[in-house]
């Protein structure tokens, strides 16, 4: 996400216009439209594999998203782009979007860690991510390392963080992320 913010504000309802009508994808946030940097080859490359990872082994009854679906945080209006994410069960969509395009309930989101994205993805996004009911796991993954965190939500509702630097990790929906396969031979 680019770091400048607008001063401009807009309603959802002009944020979804402006986005219809956009060759590129911009978040929304507290009524500023703030436009998405383009990731780069590592990114991308990693990005892939986790979502193939997450592909091959989901769950019956779950279905898996790569970074151009939007989600939208009921609880703060927050509208975002995760690089990955799944919905087990019926997908429910904003009301506030005609076109169906939104998702609201995800039970997992997966963002690859960027330097320009890192800080929102562990502040400002993590802490309204928390805040969607649905949402049972929420996946970091290094580019700088292998590395994956895991915050997965406990029965009483607070999170149990997870951080593998080797091995495996299987995700709640059931996807095995192997790290060694995840970062072999990723371009610079």
């Amino acid at each position: 996400m680019d770091s400048a913010r607008s001063t401009s504000r807009y309603t959802y309802a002009e944020y979804l216009t402006f986005e219809r009508d956009s060759a590129l994808k911009h978040e929304w946030v507290d009524g500023a439209i703030l436009g998405m940097a383009g990731g780069s080859r590592r990114h991308n490359a990693l990005a892939l594999r986790v979502g193939a990872a997450l592909e091959a082994g989901r769950r019956a009854g779950c279905v898996a998203f790569q970074s151009d679906q939007r989600v939208r945080i009921l609880a703060t209006g927050r509208s975002t782009y995760p690089d990955l994410s799944a919905v087990c069960g019926p997908i429910e969509g904003d009301p506030e979007d005609p076109s169906g395009a939104t998702i609201t309930n995800p039970r997992l989101l997966i963002e690859v860690l960027s330097p320009s994205t890192e800080a929102d993805d562990r502040g400002a996004k993590w802490l309204a991510y928390q805040l969607v009911p649905s949402l049972m796991e929420y996946v970091l993954v290094s580019q700088a390392e292998p590395r994956i965190e895991r915050f997965l939500r406990l029965p009483g509702g607070g999170w149990a963080y997870t951080d593998v630097t080797e091995g495996v990790l299987t995700l709640e929906c059931g996807a095995v992320l192997d790290l060694a396969r995840l970062y072999a031979e990723l371009p610079v």
